[in-house]
């Protein structure tokens, strides 16, 4: 945040030092506080260079629960949540244009997430494409997992979808949850369920010998909730398995999490092709659909998810 915008409010060092007035009432609440607090990604980083390794995004994230920020955008967003199960009010009909057959037996379920369904479906395609005939799913994808209306400050609302969710499932008998995305592999590991949870990279490892591989130049981006929860290893044996690769010296955040997408386009844009400019590659890798779509808006090189690559070296 701080190496794009210059500014040293927006820096975690500054939103400590507001935070800590504002917790002395020697700060007020106003618009502009409320700016600096939710001009942020929640990506951690901050906390992994601190050498007190003080939680920033936490004391941030929970700032934000008790002072919602923008309501005219915000309210919106948990209305769309709560009536059409995504934070894009979008009909479901639009989720289910790229559905092929499921198993509506089966004991594992494929989450697509918000994301993927309305703007990268190639990514679940792909990955339902080297599914069939080795693993039985069942899509449930008309529903938000809820982690963005936890990061943006809706706990309780939050907390209602994640119940809804589980109740499904153990109606179900679902002991296993497979997704694309990383913020909602990130947010399931919080659920109060018995259920593995499983991003795709940690089912594609799995069949590697079956793909052939094809003279891709590629590198990887790290999505910064798969950083969170320790899943850097399988995307990279992936990546390197199925393409020529080359690891991307800067590992930062995209710029789109944490709401600052949703809040702050133009600097979400601005973090992002700072991000691209600084990298070399013919083709960038993800593990994330968010991350997929915010890049691919900033810069007309290549950019594939996990499962497209994947997908790619399949034989026919």
């Amino acid at each position: 945040m701080y190496t794009t915008t210059l500014t040293e409010s927006l820096s975690p060092r500054g939103k400590l030092l507001l935070l800590r007035k504002y917790s002395e009432n020697s700060l007020s609440h106003s618009p502009a506080l409320s700016e600096k607090m939710y001009a942020c990604t929640l990506c951690g980083r901050c906390e992994e260079a601190c050498p007190s390794h003080t939680e920033i995004p936490v004391l941030i994230q929970s700032w934000r629960e008790h002072n919602p920020y923008n309501e005219t955008v915000l309210n919106p967003l948990v209305e769309s949540i709560q009536k059409q199960g995504n934070p894009y009010n979008r009909e479901q009909w639009e989720r289910e244009t790229w559905h092929i057959s499921h198993d509506e037996d089966a004991g594992t379920v494929y989450f697509p997430g918000c994301t993927t369904s309305l703007f990268q479906p190639g990514v679940a395609t792909s990955f339902m494409k080297i599914m069939e005939d080795r693993i039985p799913l069942f899509i449930m994808d008309d529903r938000c997992c809820g982690s963005i209306l936890a990061k943006t400050g809706f706990r309780e609302e939050s907390e209602r979808v994640i119940q809804d969710t589980v109740d499904f499932l153990s109606e179900r008998g679902i002991k296993t949850v497979i997704t694309s995305c990383a913020g909602c592999y990130s947010f399931f590991l919080e659920y109060p369920w018995n259920v593995t949870v499983l991003h795709t990279s940690q089912v594609l490892t799995r069949f590697l010998d079956e793909l052939n591989p094809h003279p891709l130049q590629t590198t990887y981006h790290d999505p910064c909730h798969l950083i969170k929860t320790t899943v850097t290893s399988q995307p990279r044996q992936i990546v390197k398995t199925l393409s020529e690769y080359t690891e991307k010296s800067d590992q930062r955040c995209c710029g789109a999490g944490g709401g600052l997408l949703l809040n702050f386009r133009e600097l979400a844009d601005a973090i992002c092709r700072s991000l691209l400019a600084q990298s070399s590659f013919q083709t960038m890798v993800t593990a994330c659909p968010f991350c997929l779509y915010h890049m691919k808006r900033n810069t007309l090189r290549k950019i594939l998810s996990l499962e497209e690559l994947a997908a790619s070296c399949l034989t026919e």
